[in-house]
């Protein structure tokens, strides 16, 4: 079998674990904020990576609802990627997000990028933020009682 020659990520100086486990943060980061400051290879990277969640997020199935949620290790980021962002896409296919250049980081002199979505995040439903109050309410009235 041949070899796919240009198929692997760069390596960013960072073991594989290490390299993982930055992207993971980076993909939460975009999809809680919506915007992205980084080096411009790290946003390259970032928005390949995101690019492939969101085209999986776009058939909407269970199975690909928990594989995304696995990839992020958290499940609470699927869920608004599934809700919030992709149905706000209308109907795109991929390019989900554009880089801007940002300029030059004062530390070390290296090209910083802003990772930002095409489309902006929508607001979270009233509905889903009153459900969130009343647990929040009843978990603190749980740990007054048993304090007593």
């Amino acid at each position: 079998m041949g070899r796919r020659h240009h198929s692997k990520l760069p390596k960013l100086n960072r073991n594989t674990a290490q390299r993982a486990s930055l992207f993971k943060v980076q993909l939460k980061q975009l999809i809680e904020n919506g915007s992205l400051t980084t080096t411009v290879i790290k946003a390259k990277v970032i928005k390949r990576l995101f690019d492939r969640l969101a085209a999986k997020a776009v058939d909407g199935t269970l199975a690909d609802r928990r594989n995304i949620a696995a990839n992020l290790s958290s499940p609470k980021s699927a869920n608004k990627l599934f809700d919030l962002i992709v149905p706000s896409m209308g109907g795109r296919k991929s390019g989900f997000t554009s880089i801007q250049k940002a300029g030059v980081r004062k530390g070390d002199a290296t090209a910083t990028a802003t990772l930002t979505l095409v489309v902006p995040i929508p607001a979270m439903p009233e509905v889903v933020k009153a459900e969130k109050k009343v647990k929040v309410v009843k978990a603190k009235a749980e740990k007054v009682s048993k304090a007593k």
